[in-house]
């Protein structure tokens, strides 16, 4: 632990040393480390103030901040994790994130190689459900309506991938699409059906 926080510390001084910007300055000045786990190092605002986590995520500022990670930890392939919440209950959050999403790689993977009963087998409208809420979880002022605005974008995009995996036709199937529109409804304060009618008129409009 005491190893995370001396290493950022020197990763601050760094970062600021090769940055001309007052308000990347600020926001380093409220991170708080939270986990260095393989290619990944995690750290959390002390801060609800979204324009410190935009700066630090700003393309420019996070290359300066990443490369001067690499540099003191000799770790090319090392990545910088800025979360909302300075908790490792965020990391977890994350990390559960990353997993179903390698999962569901895995299992189109699997699919491509499948035959149509077992690739049927491996994916559902529940699999797709649970990748959004874990990614809903984690993600960014999903409390304003403008970041659920933005999942809600994110959320037909990965809904209507699915839509050509898993096929239409059959009352079970529908009733499992029917229940994920719910759900995306209900995280987002947005009526089901008005959920589906927006999915539909992008697949209109996409000629599908």
């Amino acid at each position: 632990m005491s190893d995370m926080h001396t290493t950022w510390a020197q990763v601050v001084e760094l970062a600021k040393a090769a940055a001309v910007s007052p308000a990347l300055y600020r926001a380093l000045d409220l991170t708080i480390p939270i986990a260095w786990e393989g290619n990944y190092f995690a750290i959390g605002l002390n801060s609800t103030d979204g324009l410190y986590s935009s700066s630090l995520k700003s393309g420019d500022h996070q290359l300066k901040i990443e490369q001067a990670l690499r540099k003191l930890t000799n770790n090319r392939d090392l990545k910088l994790r800025v979360l909302d919440s300075p908790t490792l209950e965020a990391w977890n959050a994350f990390k559960a994130t990353e997993a179903v999403v390698a999962r569901l790689a895995e299992q189109q993977v699997a699919r491509q190689t499948a035959s149509p009963t077992q690739a049927t087998d491996l994916a559902t409208w529940d699999a797709v459900y649970d990748q959004l809420n874990r990614a809903w979880s984690t993600f960014e002022y999903r409390t304003l309506a403008s970041g659920k605005g933005r999942f809600l974008q994110s959320a037909l995009t990965t809904i209507e991938e699915a839509m050509e995996k898993l096929g239409e036709g059959d009352e079970q199937n529908e009733r499992a699409f029917s229940r994920t529109l719910e759900r995306i409804g209900s995280m987002t304060g947005t009526d089901p059906a008005l959920v589906g009618y927006l999915l539909f008129e992008r697949r209109r409009l996409a000629g599908k």
